[in-house]
């Protein structure tokens, strides 16, 4: 029944209905919608024609979503335009519409979700309840059909696209000239006489068009192999096959698993199953494997570089206390832009919960009625708290998983106001709020395990019942703030920077009753933290008075967060919300690193590279040399490469630091050979071919920092061999991140990264593998990727 309902609901929206786009109070158009189901894309109706394309600007703008870019569906009024236009037009509902107007009924409405961060909404009203079910039902069930195809088939994608895209007279063929076109596109360099040489091999039907010889899609599927010629994996293939036959068995694949990729647990069973997943030919009967099969394996999470076990599933043990777990944690979570005039949006809470988050910020303030949520004394816009709790963090909290979501209050809200926060937590979020006390004689956290499905709230509950602001840390009273907008002239365009006196304020007792196991603590020393901090005390440090205190007296400072949770945030003068780079932190145990994740940087790529190693639950286990679970070994590390990160009064301490309270009795020799790559992206230079070259990075304890890098190959981006060892020794394996970047060399500026990877060391796979290529925003770059050898030893 459903999938009739589904199958009646996309013939509607493929012949299109007319629909509802709104922007604002005010801002509304009327356009034609409808989905082209070839292509997977929702396209919208310009002013004067269909929109293939996206625009930009007026009404044109998202006139054209790509199904693969969507995000979610939401029905109802769920985004910030939504609840501003829903609101205002609650309040003259009883005023008809005019012809000109949209009736902007709940039940009329929905919104698309799409874009690079998912932060993007294409907010729609149909004419009618029934026309915006069928809207939702039909894009949901294209958007499950999109997402059900297999990750592995993206190549065969891409090959088809591959093939469109050069057929520009869309004929089903390629005549020589739309060949040379797509050598281009493909990032390879050839000159004409190989080009000619490889086509006329590849034209074996001899088909013609126009008088020119053409290539069929099966023609230029041997074309493009023989242009991909991949030397080492041939040769890898024959090794452990039957050469005669040019086939493989499942017998000597599961041999090849076992000997090559430190699989020593795979049946022939198992093996055989790979073959039906993975062989397309006629073999997959016979359980045998062609060279296709064999490179389509190669190419699947299977021999991923980064563990796929350790992505998609929870592998830890989520049993330990709180404070023995990193946690995935953002910073001013409202704002989605700039820290003193961005926006301030439900998507930011949305867009970091899925993506994991489990620490988001609620920056609280006096409402007209009601608290609101801005970045106080800035330009940011202000949104209501019930929008947050009731559109993001209730129907959010626990989407990545059924770990613990803490809600880290900046309590500036008077005592009315608090009371009315307190209700409104209630009400909104239930049962899932965590409102029993904890005992007075508590001594250790409880685990995320016990806490599943709990939101807590963290905010400061001191005993003489006055609360200053959460994040102030440092003992000065001469922080810097920014004038609010309401305190300056309407033609004001310049922020005003002021100093200010630490706000106290009166702490509702409604408020203290729901603050149990993460209570906000103003941080004093490490040494009053051990003498009278209890294990649920939650400080809060700016990042350059952590990185004192930790650089000064780190293994002290591990001992703190085996105990107690640790909040670091960034400085304030960061007002274009970048970010402090999380792993020095990480190594001495902080767990809760804050980053602006609305930006599209480094220290996020880093942040998503180390979350993603336990299923992205929001929750990864410190090692046991950040926990107290090893033994203080000895080792000396004090000819190691020195950090620029760090002063040298930190390298002298982190001697002592590593040997007595971080080092294992082994250090471990990374060895990875880079073979080859492949579909490598293109230069940035417009019409320049790439000429690239692979950098290997090791992030982490700051006297394991170091890199190295292959040779360029000039004038090669598709299938550029490269047969370098790139071997790297790391003292402290535990805590290090593994960075791979595709650089394009370049004589005229810094050599711009064109590609990806960010791996932690616990999560390297042995043996030959793939490592998958992404943009810093984390979008797969499929099917770019580099083939290497991986090989771990001790010392």
């Amino acid at each position: 029944m459903e999938d009739t309902q589904a199958t009646e609901a996309v013939k509607l929206v493929e012949e299109g209905t007319a629909l509802w786009k709104v922007r604002g109070i005010n801002k509304w158009f009327h356009r034609q919608y409808k989905i082209d189901t070839e292509n997977m894309c929702l396209m919208g109706e310009s002013k004067k024609w269909w929109s293939s394309g996206s625009t930009s600007g007026g009404d044109g703008a998202e006139n054209s979503v790509h199904i693969v870019d969507i995000t979610e569906i939401r029905s109802g009024w769920k985004t910030d335009t939504f609840n501003t236009v829903g609101s205002y037009f609650e309040k003259i509902k009883e005023k008809a519409a005019s012809a000109n107007e949209p009736v902007i009924e709940e039940g009329r409405s929905f919104s698309i979700i799409h874009g690079e961060a998912g932060r993007e909404t294409l907010d729609l009203v149909a004419s009618s309840q029934e026309e915006r079910d069928a809207w939702v039902r039909a894009l949901t069930y294209l958007l499950d059909k999109v997402r059900s195809s297999h990750q592995d088939n993206q190549y065969d994608l891409w090959l088809k696209k591959q093939f469109q895209t050069a057929d520009a007279d869309n004929n089903g063929s390629l005549t020589y000239d739309e060949t040379a076109v797509l050598l281009k596109n493909l990032n390879l360099k050839l000159d004409n006489k190989h080009a000619k040489k490889l086509f006329d091999n590849a034209n074996t039907n001899k088909r013609k068009r126009g008088g020119e010889q053409v290539l069929d899609s099966k023609e230029f599927v041997d074309f493009y192999h023989a242009l991909l010629k991949m030397p080492e994996m041939e040769k890898l293939f024959k090794t452990h096959s039957n050469e005669k036959a040019g086939t493989m068995s499942a017998e000597q694949l599961c041999t090849f698993m076992q000997q090559c990729q430190g699989m020593g647990q795979m049946t022939a069973q198992e093996a055989a199953d790979l073959i039906k997943e993975y062989e397309v030919s006629s073999l997959k009967s016979q359980e045998h494997l062609s060279f296709d099969g064999f490179y389509r394996l190669m190419l699947s999470n299977l021999f991923n570089i980064y563990n796929s076990a350790h992505q998609t599933a929870v592998h830890q043990n989520m049993n330990q206390p709180l404070s023995h777990y990193f946690i995935s944690s953002s910073h001013n979570t409202y704002l989605i832009g700039h820290q003193l005039a961005g926006t301030s949006s439900l998507e930011g809470y949305i867009s970091a919960l899925r993506r994991g988050c489990k620490v988001v910020e609620l920056d609280v303030w006096d409402g007209e009625d009601e608290p609101i949520i801005y970045h106080g004394h800035t330009l940011t816009t202000k949104i209501a708290l019930a929008d947050v709790l009731r559109d993001a963090i209730k129907p959010y909290a626990f989407i990545a998983s059924p770990y613990p979501l803490i809600l880290s209050i900046e309590n500036h809200l008077s005592l009315e106001q608090q009371v009315i926060m307190v209700k409104q937590f209630k009400e909104i979020l239930g049962d899932d709020l965590l409102t029993q006390p904890v005992s007075d004689d508590i001594k250790v956290l409880p685990s995320p395990e016990e806490l599943k499905g709990k939101i807590i709230v963290k905010a400061k509950k001191p005993k003489g019942g006055e609360v200053e602001d959460d994040d102030d840390d440092d003992d000065d009273n001469t922080d810097i703030d920014y004038i609010d907008s309401e305190e300056q002239p309407a033609q004001a365009k310049k922020i005003t920077y002021y100093y200010r006196e630490k706000v106290h304020k009166p702490l509702a007792p409604e408020l203290a009753q729901i603050v149990n196991v993460c209570e906000g603590k103003k941080f004093v020393s490490l040494f009053n933290s051990f003498e009278s901090d209890m294990c649920v005390h939650f400080p809060s440090l700016r990042e350059n008075k952590a990185k004192n205190i930790f650089e000064t007296t780190p293994d002290d400072f591990i001992k703190f967060t085996q105990r107690q949770i640790c909040k670091i945030y960034p400085l304030g003068t960061r007002t274009d919300s970048s970010n402090l780079k999380p792993y020095p932190f990480w190594t001495v145990g902080a767990q809760v690193v804050t980053l602006n994740m609305q930006t599209e940087d480094k220290p996020n790529f880093y942040n998503d590279a180390l979350f993603r190693s336990n299923g992205n639950c929001g929750y990864v286990l410190k090692p046991d040399i950040l926990i107290g679970k090893e033994p203080f070994v000895h080792s000396q590390l004090e000819n190691r490469i020195k950090s620029k990160f760090f002063s040298l009064r930190f390298l002298r301490s982190s001697v002592r630091f590593v040997g007595h309270h971080f080092m294992r009795p082994q250090t471990k020799v990374l060895r990875v050979k880079i073979i080859s790559g492949q579909h490598l992206p293109a230069s940035e230079k417009k019409g320049d071919i790439t000429d690239p070259y692979i950098q290997l990075k090791v992030r982490g304890h700051p006297l394991d920092k170091q890199k190295q890098r292959t040779k360029t190959i000039k004038n090669n981006g598709f299938n550029p061999v490269f047969d370098e060892v790139l071997e790297v020794r790391i003292g402290v394996p535990q805590v290090s991140l593994i960075y791979f970047t595709v650089r394009d060399e370049s004589s005229y500026a810094k050599d711009p990264v064109l590609a990806r990877a960010c791996i932690p060391f616990s999560s390297l796979m042995p043996g030959y593998r793939h490592v998958h290529l992404t943009e810093i925003t984390g979008k797969s770059l499929a099917p770019a990727a580099i083939f290497v050898h991986v090989a771990i030893q001790d010392v």
